[in-house]
């Protein structure tokens, strides 16, 4: 019984190590090639509450410093190495980002490290240790050296008691944790993509030119700025000058951040007559003079591959125009000596200082996106 008893107790602090090293590893699956953070994919979600769990259990020491959270990223699913190393410390911060926008913690909590290979066949996987110390032993009784017996001595009764000096107190051995070889110092969480360049190609068909700039201030957040310009024909025939700025306020959404909505406005001024645009509003009226609007925009960013993508979007809101119109009137100028007259088209004005109040539609685009920097 003796023995069955000491038995048990020997495997007890054991087994206590065990578990606690098992719940302190979580490990989170990211898709090959990508660097977003699929929370409910292959049981990330799981893995997260449970790291949420742990960080909840520790906060005190974690936030001491005594127990830092060590973020290791892998990847070996790209062709260089270069791309594995920045692929996997942008999987390390979106991880990292859950921690301390739900949990709180700082940056300083954490130690980092960026491998570009697999984690024990895993080759798209960043796992986050927390080094919780194994349950304190109890010290082994300390035996007195054994002395040979000798003849207690007389001690007078008149000599002092003497006490014994107190034994200096043990202070435990410090728990230093080796640093990782690939430590490398931690870093603020990267954007999805910094800066990208887009054209309308809808535009572009409509004789329009359109380029324009993005740039993603956050996850969820991107402000996009597009201009328009065509300079086609002469005072005295087919003619399309427009001018044109549209800037965006842009709000991702869902998993993905592809689906958007937002707020954006127009402001130009327009000389139209029967060219690709103004035949589509009149086949002998022309259009001179400005326009505004301002209205809400939903869209959606298809992706092509790391760098390009198809951009759809459609804009309602409130447009105002203040314009003039007129048409063409035909005059031939006959020149003495000269076999044929001279034609001209003198414009004729119609109205003058009118106005227009539309609701609709005030902006459609299905522009092409290349993209400048981080990935999306």
């Amino acid at each position: 019984m003796r023995k069955l008893f000491a038995l048990l107790i020997l495997l007890t602090p054991a087994f206590g190590f065990a578990q606690n090293a098992a719940d302190s590893t979580v490990t989170f699956r990211f898709v090959a090639a990508n660097d977003m953070f699929y929370i409910p994919w292959s049981g990330n979600g799981a893995e997260l509450e449970r790291l949420y769990a742990l960080v909840e259990a520790y906060r005190a020491q974690i936030a001491s410093g005594e127990m830092p959270v060590q973020v290791d990223g892998y990847c070996a699913s790209l062709p260089t190495a270069k791309e594995n190393l920045h692929t996997a410390f942008v999987r390390s911060n979106r991880v990292k980002s859950e921690l301390i926008t739900r949990k709180g913690l700082r940056e300083t909590d954490f130690i980092t490290a960026n491998h570009a290979g697999a984690y024990d066949g895993n080759k798209d996987v960043v796992v986050v240790t927390l080094r919780i110390p194994s349950p304190a032993k109890a010290e082994p009784v300390r035996e007195e050296p054994k002395t040979e017996k000798s003849a207690p001595t007389a001690v007078p009764k008149s000599a002092p008691a003497v006490e014994p000096l107190p034994e200096p107190e043990l202070q435990p051995a410090p728990n230093i944790q080796p640093a990782p070889a690939a430590e490398q110092p931690a870093a603020a969480p990267a954007p999805p993509y910094r800066f990208a360049v887009r054209t309308n190609a809808l535009y572009n068909a409509l004789l329009l030119p359109t380029v324009g700039v993005e740039w993603r201030v956050n996850r969820d957040w991107g402000v996009k700025l597009d201009g328009s310009l065509s300079w086609w024909g002469g005072k005295h025939g087919k003619v399309q000058k427009v001018w044109l700025v549209n800037p965006e306020v842009r709000w991702y959404l869902l998993r993905d951040k592809r689906f958007y909505v937002g707020v954006s406005g127009n402001y130009g001024e327009y000389n139209l007559y029967k060219y690709a645009l103004g035949g589509l509003f009149s086949k002998d009226t022309g259009y001179q003079g400005s326009l505004w609007s301002a209205g809400a925009v939903v869209g959606y960013q298809l992706r092509l591959s790391r760098r390009f993508s198809v951009d759809f979007n459609l804009g309602l809101g409130y447009t105002r125009s203040e314009y003039d119109s007129f048409t063409l009137d035909k005059t031939e100028i006959r020149t003495p000596g000269e076999d044929f007259p001279e034609i001209r088209h003198d414009r004729v004005y119609k109205e003058r200082n009118k106005t227009r109040n539309f609701r609709g539609p005030t902006q459609a685009g299905i522009s092409l996106v290349w993209t400048i920097g981080n990935n999306k």
